[in-house]
């Protein structure tokens, strides 16, 4: 039977991926009333340039085994230093963040220094946004019967500001945050640690996710049952096949009802 429900933060239950373009799109508009220049064009420069750089990063293995992105590494502080490599991102992070602008202005032809420190602030800013999504609320009202917890990839500071900006951690009775633990999903040891601290085994646990790779994947491992949540930014993977798929968190409700 089921006591308690694990979920994934980004794509899960806060909008992750659109906020991420709104804030390129709105840096992007910046520029634009500074030279003329393709928005669009310099949007999807600003994301290629961020992917391939993230990579020079001299943490980039630690940040792979989190589960911390290129495009986190825009606008997380590092003020939370739980480990070595996150000094490290400390330091390199604000010239990575320029530098996705050198390229991605270069692209069109325009070299401005200061422009590209001013969008590589204001993206800073323009980030800040924690939209849930639109079933949220009445999911975790609905689910005040079993008992909940948090699984999420990702740097200290920044996981947990998501989450407070969310307005999620009441509902949480335990937060597993990869960077914190020096572990991350798919390992099985995060979601044991979170099943330890909520007093349930792993079978009495469902783990709810968008990611098949680190959700589905992670919760097979560590033995409980899993959801897969489609938020249309990760395909479904033949490799890990989760108990139920589903495109709102309120369609966890009838299941969860039967009993299982």
């Amino acid at each position: 039977m089921v006591r308690a429900i694990l979920f994934d933060l980004d794509e899960t239950l806060i909008l992750d991926h659109p906020v991420s373009h709104h804030a390129l799109r709105s840096c992007a508009l910046y520029a634009s009333s500074w030279y003329s220049l393709d928005t669009d064009r310099l949007v999807q420069a600003a994301e290629e340039a961020a992917l391939r750089l993230w990579q020079t990063s001299p943490v980039y293995a630690y940040t792979q085994r989190i589960g911390h992105s290129a495009g986190e590494g825009l606008w997380a502080r590092y003020t939370v230093q739980t480990h070595p490599a996150l000094k490290t991102l400390h330091d390199w992070a604000p010239g990575f963040r320029v530098a996705v602008w050198q390229e991605a202005l270069a692209d069109q032809g325009i070299h401005d220094e200061a422009l590209c420190e001013a969008l590589a602030c204001r993206y800073l800013g323009a980030r800040r946004l924690f939209p849930r999504y639109p079933e949220v609320d009445a999911l975790l009202k609905a689910l005040r019967g079993y008992r909940l917890g948090l699984v999420t990839n990702g740097v200290p500071d920044l996981q947990r500001e998501k989450l407070e900006g969310a307005l999620l951690e009441q509902y949480f009775e335990v937060v597993a945050v990869s960077g914190e633990l020096d572990m991350g999903k798919p390992e099985r040891g995060i979601f044991e640690w979170a099943c330890q601290g909520l007093g349930v085994e792993p079978a009495e646990c469902v783990m709810v996710g968008d990611n098949p790779e680190r959700d589905v994947a992670g919760a097979i491992q560590a033995g409980m049952r899993s959801v897969w949540v489609k938020r249309g930014f990760k395909p479904r993977d033949p490799r890990y096949r989760a108990d139920l798929e589903v495109k709102s968190l309120l369609e966890l409700l009838p299941w969860l009802a039967q009993g299982l």
